[in-house]
């Protein structure tokens, strides 16, 4: 009896604590879009930003009352690669599912509570996770899961150990550990296999569309998949209106995706400005990367393989960045951290600000981000979120100091995060 009564009584918290309405008063606004700070107020009811005003508002009885105390109210952080399945510790990499599901839940608590309301997940996260944080089985941010990656035989999705035989020539899984990969080769494989992400729930489809540094069989240079396969990919998700993301980083492998459907390119630190104006002028995304590139090579058990074509890849990230701005390509805020490297989440700020204004590092990480996650379409579940907007979902950060003038203030979000709000509810209030 007593554990039945303990868990209605956490039952009704829970509910209580999503139906409350907030008003948060004294703030300096970043509304995710411009580039300033305007003095306001902003009312939370049923979990939605329904006033925004430089007067004071007047507060609906049973309203909570927080006071801001002339802290930056800006929008919660939006990542657009994560792999919260990719952080078991070296010579793990046959983990049994539940240890690799324990871990990821630890890393989605270190994103929420490091101010990140929302992860797009760039594939291996299992679309009954992003599931299970919505129900509050597991704490973390909302996340857009891609389900398996689909990498074609000996391409960059392909873990196999050396010794290992193929799945699909021995009748066996095709799979990875956790499910996190899927090894599929010609049309009708790629359709099935986007398809049943699909069906579990998956609300954009990621693959493998070219060499990868942390691969041991596919050259930076190799194409992946055939065009054909690649149109069957791009067919399938469409069919359910949503759109696919490849990994690439050479102009060959860029050009092939694109002009076989991708919207999203992750990572590109190789191609050359005729590629970059091409993919300007297809309305392309370059998720692109920092942090991740300039400390791969201090992850435990990396390879001498591994180091060598990460030696290729990230001499072309300057230039890349170079190409980005030239040409006003939109590419978000994003991480692709792996191997437990997620303590490292926040150092992306203060990175991306040595090319940009922390102004443009703060809009990559709400609205810039926040679009390129509505490119979903119907299967983004969520609603609109990303900006201080009337009408849209209350994803709100409070934080001590002005990120504006100081952005390394979001190095240390233990401290300068003062209230984190996902969707109405308050996960974190140090006020």
């Amino acid at each position: 009896m007593k554990k039945v009564l303990i868990f209605a009584a956490i039952t009704c918290l829970s509910i209580s604590a999503h139906a409350e309405n907030y008003l948060i008063e004294n703030v300096r606004i970043f509304n995710g879009v411009d580039a300033r700070l305007l003095p306001g107020h902003v009312l939370v009811e049923d979990g939605i930003i329904s006033k925004v005003s430089g007067n004071p508002i007047e507060a609906p009885q049973g309203t909570i009352i927080l006071d801001g105390d002339n802290r930056v109210l800006t929008p919660g952080f939006i990542d657009l690669h994560v792999h919260l399945n990719a952080h078991v510790p070296s010579g793990q990499d046959d983990a049994h599912a539940t240890v690799v599901g324990a871990v990821a839940a630890d890393v989605a608590r270190h994103f929420l509570d490091s101010g990140f309301t929302t992860i797009r997940d760039a594939g291996g996260t299992h679309p009954h996770f992003a599931r299970a944080i919505e129900l509050g089985t597991i704490y973390g941010p909302r996340v857009f899961p891609s389900g398996a990656v689909l990498s074609q035989t000996a391409g960059h999705g392909d873990s196999r150990h050396a010794d290992q035989g193929h799945p699909g020539l021995q009748g066996g899984n095709p799979y990875s550990v956790a499910d996190t990969h899927v090894i599929v080769d010609g049309i009708d494989q790629h359709l099935m296999a986007v398809r049943e992400n699909l069906r579990f729930g998956a609300t954009q489809i990621k693959i493998m569309g070219g060499g990868g540094v942390m691969s041991d069989y596919d050259p930076i240079y190799s194409l992946q998949p055939t065009p054909a396969e690649i149109r069957a990919t791009v067919q399938a998700a469409s069919d359910f209106g949503t759109y696919v993301l490849a990994h690439a980083y050479t102009s060959e492998a860029v050009r092939r995706l694109v002009d076989n459907g991708v919207k999203c390119i992750e990572h590109g630190l190789l191609i050359d400005d005729a590629t970059a104006k091409y993919l300007k002028e297809k309305n392309i995304v370059i998720s692109t990367q920092l942090v991740v590139f300039r400390e791969l090579r201090n992850l435990p058990g990396i390879t001498q393989t591994n180091l060598d074509k990460l030696d290729v890849v990230l001499k072309g990230q300057e230039n890349l960045i170079g190409l980005i701005k030239k040409y006003d390509i939109t590419t978000g805020f994003s991480t692709d951290l792996i191997g437990g490297m997620y303590p490292l989440l926040t150092r992306e700020f203060t990175e991306r600000a040595l090319y940009w204004t922390p102004a443009e590092v703060l809009m990559q990480a709400t609205s810039e981000s926040a679009k390129i996650i509505r490119m979903s379409g119907r299967l983004n579940r969520h609603g609109n979120f990303g900006e201080i907007r009337e009408g849209w979902v209350a994803d709100i950060l409070l934080i001590n100091g002005n990120p504006l003038e100081d952005i390394s203030v979001l190095r240390d979000p233990g401290n300068n995060l003062a209230l984190i709000m996902k969707g109405g509810e308050i996960v974190k209030n140090r006020l």
